[in-house]
This record gives C-alpha cells, sequence and structure tokens, in this order.
C-alpha cells in the first residue's frame, strides 16, 4: 500500500475469504500500523468467517508476544462481523452479500456488494458450485480465483476451463473478470484481466 501511495487509513472495510494464510496473515501487518504509526476513531470493519476475531488477536500475539504486554495495541476501533451462515450483512455503512463457497471442508466465504454503482464479486478461493454461480450473477466487476492454468481435478479451487465457463455471460455483456491466486500464467483468454501485483484496474 506505501509503494503504491493508498492511505491504510482509507481502508474501512476489510473482507477475509478463510483462515489460511495467504488470505489472512497480511492482517496483523495493517494492524501494526496502527499500534506504532496511524490512529484514527473510525471503526475498522474487519468481516470473515467464524472464529475471525480470535484468530486475528492470536495470530497477532504470536507475531509480537510482547507487545500487547507493553501496551502496543491498535489505536482504532476494530469491529469485527463473522459469518456462519450465507445472508445478507452489514458492516459499517457497506452493506453487503457472503455466500459458503466449496474450498476443501473449510468455512471459505465469497462476497457481493455494491460501491459507487457497480456490483462486485469476489470469489475467495472456490470450486465450481451452484453458490458460485449465484454469486457472479450480473456482476459488473468478478474478482476470480484461477488457481490452475490448465484442466485440473482439484475440486476446492477452478481452472481456466471452469473460469471460462461461469463468466461466459459475464464476459459477453462487456462485465470486468479479474483473475487472481493464480499457481501459473494461463494462455490469454479474451475477456479475462490476469492479475498483475501492482497494477490497478478500473470498471
Amino acid at each position: 500500500m506505501h509503494l503504491l501511495g493508498v492511505d491504510p487509513k482509507s481502508i474501512d472495510v476489510i473482507f477475509i475469504s478463510h483462515h489460511h494464510a495467504d488470505h489472512s496473515f497480511g492482517l496483523p501487518f495493517l494492524l501494526l500500523e496502527y499500534c506504532v504509526r496511524y490512529e484514527r476513531s473510525e471503526p475498522l470493519h474487519i468481516v470473515g468467517p467464524t472464529c475471525l476475531e480470535e484468530r486475528t488477536h492470536q495470530t497477532c500475539e504470536l507475531a509480537w508476544p510482547d507487545m500487547r504486554a507493553k501496551g502496543f495495541v491498535p489505536r482504532v476501533p476494530l469491529r469485527f462481523t463473522e459469518i456462519a451462515s450465507e445472508g445478507e450483512y452489514q458492516a459499517g455503512n457497506l452493506s453487503f452479500t457472503a455466500a459458503p463457497m466449496e474450498h476443501y471442508e473449510l468455512n471459505a466465504l465469497g462476497y457481493r456488494f455494491e460501491y459507487r454503482g457497480k456490483t462486485f464479486a469476489y470469489t475467495g478461493d472456490t470450486g465450481e458450485c451452484e453458490q458460485l454461480s449465484r454469486l457472479l450473477e450480473d456482476v459488473d466487476v468478478a474478482i476470480i480465483e484461477l488457481t490452475h492454468p490448465r484442466p485440473s481435478e482439484d475440486p476446492g479451487h477452478l481452472d481456466i476451463e471452469e473460469v471460462v465457463r461461469v463468466t461466459a455471460d459475464l464476459r459477453k455483456r462487456g462485465a470486468l473478470v479479474l483473475a487472481t491466486h493464480m499457481s501459473g500464467t494461463p494462455e490469454p483468454f479474451d475477456g479475462i484481466t490476469l492479475c498483475e501485483d501492482g497494477e490497478t484496474y478500473y470498471a
């Protein structure tokens, strides 16, 4: 965020899809910024699966076991929204839908919300499933995982053929489809943007 000129204080809501490290271990470093560099009175909303608050505190304690004892705590009100089932939720001023995804046996979530007149969907990690189709229906921006650049039998992640299939209607009407979480680079496919670190994408 610092390299891109993004002010961490401008973030009001953080969505955690599931408790795997590559989707949640950045959170302690953001909270560390509020321990030593920033502070604000407006709440920071953190949304994720059940046990989110407990795991966040545990991870921070494991990372810096002496900080809390010395009084270093995030100087921002934290508000946790833990998602136990599919439905409509609220985090601050943002209304959103949460839906369970098919990511092995984990409580993994996808999210859908409206912002500045556009409808966004984020799949998190998932295999192809009915709730994925519902999550993506008629959105303007789809942020979708594309773990496997070639066909795969992995039930907990999507491959290029599955992504092409589930985004067909979106691409036909010109929605922005952003592919993330790639284990390799697939062949370019019309209408699917392969995300790169540090880049900015506009809907």
